[in-house]
């Protein structure tokens, strides 16, 4: 594997080198395009497939291997992996890695890989052909990309929140200088758009959240992207895109109307309504719902899409997608003019049974 940078939140300073050896068994699955994680909990190794979904291999991982993948870790990361150190973390350009010890983790050692690949797992033609949306869904969405509207991708761990940024930033017009700002690289979306104006900002902890938005800002970009919102990185990134740079990010949530709510409770500034700030600069809220089907696949769709407004002194969310249904045609007047300042066709939408 190549050489890469890994994020100070895990403080490991550089992998050197990896080879595929390392990897043992596990190398099989890293290569299969299709698998996304790769878990030991100390007992078994499961497997997450985005066409077989999750299930349990017959592939055991014994303590020899185990301990002696932890040393080669623990040597390229430069960080001690003992009782005292029980959390041993690095990343590729291409994996994530985490290792428990054992004195914390009853089961036995635990073993995680996820996988970021430096491409796109949406395509559209797929996206349709197995339910993720219906095709005025993804039109309404690629227009309200083109509308230059601050999104926000909501779902729970694992839904595919990052995997829809990435798709939805392929609508970005080429000339529209775009910032990602990441601590764990996973959008990589200069390699996935390299026609794309992009600048690609890392955060750590020379380097905060607030100082890369405050440091996108002198590079005057149309977009930032942010992988995912956790902190009171909110308060600079609502700052941010009230001064009109205009943004897409995920956030951890169980539904849109949770947006707002969870955007307030991360700010730290208690001295403004910070619901009211998502509100306000936050125009559209998208829920990926993540489900087991009763054969083991796992099947993802867009369950909600909404518009958030703050209109003569309210916070109105207004709810056009549930449960994969449009439910709603109406197209709020605020919206509306935003398609018009970009000269984009007004999507027109149409109640409708679920596209699966």
């Amino acid at each position: 594997m190549e050489e890469m940078e890994y994020s100070s939140r895990s403080r490991v300073l550089r992998l050197h080198s990896l080879q595929e050896s390392d990897f043992g068994v596990l190398m099989d699955y890293i290569k299969r395009s299709s698998v996304t994680d790769i878990n030991w909990n100390g007992s078994a190794l499961w497997i997450d497939d985005l066409y077989k979904g999750r299930y349990k291999s017959g592939i055991v991982l014994n303590d020899e291997f185990l301990q002696r993948f932890s040393a080669k870790l623990s040597n390229v990361v430069s960080r001690q992996f003992n009782k005292y150190s029980p959390i041993l973390e690095a990343e590729t350009e291409d994996l994530r890695i985490s290792v428990i010890h054992p004195e914390v983790a009853n089961t036995g050692t635990v073993l995680s890989i996820r996988k970021i690949p430096r491409e796109i797992r949406i395509i559209r033609e797929v996206m349709l052909d197995d339910g993720y949306c219906s095709p005025q869904i993804e039109g309404f969405l690629s227009a309200c990309v083109k509308a230059k509207m601050n999104i926000m991708i909501s779902g729970l761990p694992g839904a595919g929140k990052t995997e829809l940024l990435k798709y939805l930033g392929g609508y970005i017009d080429e000339r529209e200088r775009v910032i990602t700002l990441e601590d764990n690289l996973e959008l990589h979306f200069p390699a996935v758009y390299p026609e794309k104006d992009c600048v690609e900002f890392r955060v750590n902890h020379n380097f905060s959240y607030a100082q890369a938005i405050k440091a996108s800002l002198r590079l005057l970009p149309t977009w930032l992207l942010v992988s995912e919102i956790r902190s009171t990185e909110v308060q600079y990134l609502l700052e941010a895109i009230s001064t009109g740079t205009h943004c897409m990010s995920t956030i951890h949530a169980e539904s849109v109307e949770m947006i707002p709510n969870r955007m307030k409770n991360m700010a730290a500034d208690g001295n403004r309504d910070w619901e009211e700030e998502a509100f306000r600069h936050v125009d559209v809220g998208i829920f990926i719902r993540k489900e087991m089907k009763e054969e083991g696949e796992i099947a993802r769709h867009i369950a909600q899409v909404c518009f958030f407004e703050h209109c003569h002194g309210k916070n109105i969310t207004t709810m056009l997608v549930d449960n994969g249904y449009v439910i709603s045609e109406h197209i709020p007047e605020s919206k509306k003019k935003k398609y018009e300042l970009y000269d984009v066709e007004i999507p027109k939408l149409e109640r409708e049974v679920f596209y699966g």
